[in-house]
């Protein structure tokens, strides 16, 4: 186990070919709990903490957090841990990075849950209401976060907007991931980045590629399927049920349908 505040890396643990999980705005690594533990049985599990969101300080001033901008932050991360290549895998804004990792050819695969960033315009704004009004909610009960948690009813009807079965959170990281939606400091910085960045070079990336999204997301739209004609190769799975953050709502499918996907890409 790894948790230190001068680094963004929250967890390490496992054996195998390197997996780097990265979350979505607004959370943190202990939104990847439910799973790392599995994903562990078969690889060298990297969980972060994004800059500006859980423990991880912003930023430097003057660099927007568009997603390049985050994805050369876990690269330094990578290179400071002595890793070349590696798999990667991210929901919602951490797909969106994952994406843009696989465009400079050093993952080995790229598994991307609910990625943002081929939305309409009309469908950035509804986006960045959403969570704008999410962020604020968090910051007038983040106070009352021990009982929030606590409450399967208050945990359930707080977390409905991204988890289809939000009460399967535990009460711990209940707690601790709406502490982290009201206090990060990149959170309005990287919001406002999402409205204006727009993926590129996606006909590059060269390495296997798996998009996921539950078929009860209300966040990002159709936006994740858009990615199939852009990306050469890439598959596209619906996940039957689930919302946007689908990780503890069906922790078992998803462990194993990322193993599943990282041993086929290491067996090509």
């Amino acid at each position: 186990m790894l948790d230190t505040s001068e680094s963004l890396v929250r967890h390490r643990a496992g054996d195998g070919e390197p997996l780097v999980l990265l979350h979505g705005v607004g959370e943190s690594s202990v939104g990847w709990r439910p799973v790392q533990d599995a994903l562990g049985e078969q690889h060298d599990v990297i969980v972060l903490d994004l800059p500006g969101f859980g423990n991880a300080p912003p930023l430097p001033a003057g660099v927007p957090p568009t997603a390049p901008a985050l994805a050369d932050a876990v690269e330094r991360e990578l290179d400071a841990l002595g890793i070349a290549t590696f798999h990667v895998a991210g929901y919602s804004l951490g797909g969106r990075i994952a994406i843009e990792l696989g465009t400079r050819g050093r993952t080995r695969s790229v598994l991307a849950i609910a990625p943002d960033g081929l939305g309409s315009p009309v469908e950035r704004v509804y986006q960045a209401v959403t969570l704008m009004t999410g962020h604020a909610l968090a910051g007038m009960i983040a106070p009352a976060a021990p009982w929030v948690s606590s409450s399967t009813l208050a945990r359930s009807l707080f977390f409905a907007m991204e988890r289809s079965r939000p009460w399967q959170l535990t009460s711990p990281d209940a707690a601790r991931l709406l502490v982290d939606l009201a206090a990060a400091p990149g959170y309005e910085a990287t919001v406002w980045a999402a409205l204006w960045d727009v993926p590129r070079r996606l006909q590059e990336i060269a390495c296997p590629v798996l998009v996921m999204q539950g078929t009860a997301d209300p966040l990002v739209s159709m936006q994740a399927p858009r990615y199939l004609p852009l990306v050469p190769g890439s598959r596209f799975r619906w996940l039957p049920g689930l919302s946007h953050v689908p990780i503890s709502d069906d922790p078992e499918l998803v462990a194993s349908l990322m193993l599943e996907f990282t041993k086929a890409a290491e067996a090509r």
